[in-house]
């Protein structure tokens, strides 16, 4: 069969669905994943070409000025992050507002340069009703794409990195009397649908099945044909550098933000680099720091056994670390978790970073440090982790909850199946596995 991955254009929302897009392709399925440029990779073309996938360009780029203006708005309203944490109440509405105009920005029904109208959902439609794909696998955060597999007959999944929180915010909405009728998400859908003479269902929004990468004791208490997938985390490709080859001398720690976080900050707030670097200077430790320039500027000389790395793949250097302080991102937190490395969560919140170091605590697998912290905070929570056998335990025990989902080579076959039940007759005009015109299903 042929599968279509749409994913938002960010190495955050790629790098969680290659490994269970080599899963199809090994499996002998044709797999493309489309994207569009954006704010956080400007070139996602390249960067999905470089995971060994087929790309296929979308639409017009999105300017970082265009992102400022949408942040600026949310700034207003005292809420510029996608985060949402229902454990610890939180503003929802406000949130669904800041989603709604992070779509409008990456999804705009007007062009204002061109005057085009929806050119990413126009042209990914065209694209599936050439193609002729047999299941589109969607992210969230890409609208469009249940729409596209809606117009070629395509079975159409979504597939979580993180926490469901678009989910969430549809199901408090439902709740209120007015909620179905009355949901901005909704609302904004209506037009996109109009145009491809389409109707809003909740498939539209959570599609005929979830594929959710997120662990089991994390998840939302939410219902929606949820299909758990093992995160097998990738973090690009690299060389291993002559320096990993060796035994560290002393316990290996990793400092990461991640690669969108990076991207998207330029420091942490309250985060002192070069405070913690002088503080590390006077510990037994290595610390190997994925920081760039930006990061670095305040750092006038780095000490002994401090190491900066502008980029290292995380499956590369973990195996050689005995802790990793980091963000909460999604991605670092499997890499962890696969290692079986104690953490030390400095949450960033941008969309489930304060339930990932949550959870990393209540697993007994690591400590979290909270603003406003010092970075004597930093060194006791280190200390702590490097010399309290009950951190490694907790991190065994992460381990075994991540190998108790199924692999994406054993949910393989849960899509064909997904597949052969939802598939609709291709409409007249789309593609058929053969590039033939046709109704008939694949067989």
């Amino acid at each position: 069969m042929r599968v279509l991955f749409v994913t938002f254009p960010a190495t955050a929302h790629l790098f969680p669905i290659v490994p269970l897009a080599w899963a199809l392709q090994a499996a002998g399925h044709e797999v493309r994943v489309a994207s569009h440029s954006g704010v956080v990779e400007p070139d996602m073309t390249a960067t999905i070409a470089a995971t060994g996938l087929t790309p296929v360009p979308l639409g017009p780029g999105t300017e970082l000025a265009a992102l400022a203006r949408v942040n600026a708005a949310a700034d207003q309203t005292n809420r510029p992050t996608l985060a949402l944490d229902p454990a610890a109440g939180g503003d929802w509405e406000r949130t669904r507002s800041y989603v709604i105009g992070l779509l409008s920005l990456y999804y705009p029904p007007v062009a204002a340069d061109s005057g085009e109208r929806w050119a990413m959902a126009d042209e990914l439609v065209a694209f599936a009703r050439s193609w002729g794909p047999d299941l589109v696998l969607w992210d969230p955060l890409c609208p469009p794409a249940p729409i596209a597999a809606r117009a070629c007959g395509a079975a159409h999944a979504r597939v979580l990195w993180g926490l469901d929180n678009l989910a969430w915010m549809r199901e408090m909405a439902l709740r209120r009397p007015e909620g179905a009728d009355r949901d901005p998400l909704v609302e904004w859908l209506r037009p996109l649908l109009d145009r491809y003479g389409d109707t809003f269902d909740e498939e539209v929004l959570t599609g005929q099945c979830t594929l959710d990468l997120v662990p089991e004791r994390m998840r939302l208490p939410l219902d929606r044909r949820y299909q758990a997938v093992r995160r097998v985390p990738y973090n690009g490709a690299g060389v291993v550098p002559g320096w990993l080859a060796a035994r560290p001398r002393r316990p290996r720690v990793c400092l990461t933000l991640g690669v969108s976080t990076r991207k998207l900050f330029t420091e942490h707030q309250g985060f002192s680099v070069a405070e913690l670097f002088a503080l590390v200077a006077e510990l037994d430790v290595e610390l190997v720091a994925t920081l760039n320039s930006a990061q670095l500027a305040g750092v006038d000389e780095l000490p002994p056994n401090v190491r900066i790395v502008e980029y290292l793949p995380l499956n590369l250097l973990l195996p050689t670390c005995a802790a990793v302080i980091h963000h909460g991102g999604g991605g670092t937190y499997a890499a962890a978790v696969a290692h079986r490395l104690p953490q030390l969560v400095i949450p960033v919140p941008k969309w489930d970073e304060e339930v990932t170091a949550r959870h990393v605590v209540e697993r007994g697998a690591g400590l979290r440090v909270d603003e406003p912290f010092t970075v004597a905070d930093v060194r006791d929570g280190l200390l702590r982790l490097l010399h309290e056998p009950r951190f490694r335990a907790g991190a065994e025990s992460l381990h075994r909850d991540m190998l108790a989902a199924p692999s994406p080579v054993e949910v393989v076959p849960v899509l064909e199946r997904l597949t052969a039940r939802h598939r609709r007759p291709r409409p007249a005009g789309v593609r058929s596995l053969h590039g033939q015109e046709s109704t008939c299903a694949y067989s």
